[in-house]
């Protein structure tokens, strides 16, 4: 049978995590037509061999692709080229899927033709195991959209995204190797061919919170910093004329860049204190005021953060630092 979604798992060292992540994707009734990529990114640990139990248990559904260590964007890169299915989409190997909202989702895909779907997911905390419902389309009313009438909405992300596998294929999109928060380049590369998006409003994607080792972590945040900027400059290269706003599409990706880069400004306002940091920032906000001037003067009229940095000549980087530090959430 036609396989109608591919799942690329991206597996580093979760081999506590993995088979929640593999068993939500056990549901008889569609495995026939569910491809799970699974990505073995050189784990030291047993997370191959887990892999392999399930690949060799279910072969029709799972498959193992086992590499050397390349980085979150090598593995979808990886499932990208080997996929199969009629759509693609991500699955964190420490995540999981609701298993019913997967089997509706994947009827819903049978019958789709749009570019995008953009389901609903959950924040699962593991203090104390409470949920928090995302639902970044709640603003959209009808159930297929044309992209162009999204521009002033916020933005969506790689928990809500599913494209057409064909858009990712014959565009050769590909992601930074080597580095971090790569899922912002699968949130916007393929969108030049995104014209239309179907609204699936269930929960798909369980996202886990509050491990030490996630890159939004506090602790991730301090290895890996530099990485989301790395990141953010090859967007902007991307999209050099999108601050103009010439379309509805280059409103919604502007808007993005807007969050995204005042973000990253708090980033360096949430790892720890130094003078290398402090000095880092003025180096990002002066990247920004010279190569990306749209930007730079829209955060200006919004915010409240970086005109206080700048109007303190960044006298106040120790107060705001300890403020945001105290109030930071992922």
């Amino acid at each position: 049978m036609e396989k109608i979604l591919s799942v690329s798992i991206a597996s580093y060292n979760v081999e506590k995590f993995i088979r929640k992540a593999l068993d939500s994707c056990c549901v008889p009734e569609i495995m026939d037509r569910l491809e799970v990529l699974v990505v073995n990114d050189g784990s030291t640990d047993s997370t191959l061999e887990i892999a392999r139990e399930y690949e060799q248990k279910y072969p029709q559904t799972f498959r193992v692709i086992d590499k050397k260590n390349g980085g979150y964007g090598s593995t979808v890169n990886a499932s990208i080229k080997a996929a199969t299915g009629k759509y693609f989409r991500l699955l964190d190997g420490d995540d999981w899927f609701d298993r019913d909202g997967l089997v509706n989702f994947i009827e819903e895909l049978t019958v789709a033709e749009e570019d995008m779907i953009v389901a609903q997911f959950k924040r699962v905390f593991e203090e104390d195991g409470h949920e928090e419902l995302r639902d970044e389309a709640e603003d959209i009313k009808e159930k297929v959209v044309h992209f162009d009438s999204l521009g002033g909405h916020e933005w969506f992300t790689m928990h809500a995204i599913s494209y057409r596998t064909k858009i990712l294929q014959d565009n050769e999109i590909r992601l930074t190797e080597h580095c971090f928060y790569t899922d912002q380049e699968y949130d916007l590369l393929p969108l030049p061919w995104v014209d239309t998006v179907r609204i699936f409003p269930q929960v798909v994607y369980c996202y886990r919170i509050g491990r030490g080792e996630q890159s939004v972590s506090p602790e991730g945040l301090e290895k890996h910093y530099n990485d989301q900027t790395v990141v953010l400059k090859r967007l902007y290269t991307v999209y050099p004329d999108v601050g103009k706003q010439k379309t509805a599409k280059d409103k919604y990706i502007f808007n993005y860049f807007i969050l995204r880069t005042f973000l990253q400004i708090k980033v360096f306002l949430v790892i720890s204190k130094s003078s290398r940091h402090r000095q880092e920032l003025i180096q990002f906000i002066g990247y920004l005021k010279r190569e990306q001037p749209l930007i730079y003067k829209e955060l200006v009229r919004t915010s409240k953060i970086l005109k206080i940095l700048l109007v303190t000549r960044y006298a106040a980087y120790g107060i705001l630092h300890k403020k945001l530090r105290e109030e930071y959430r992922y």
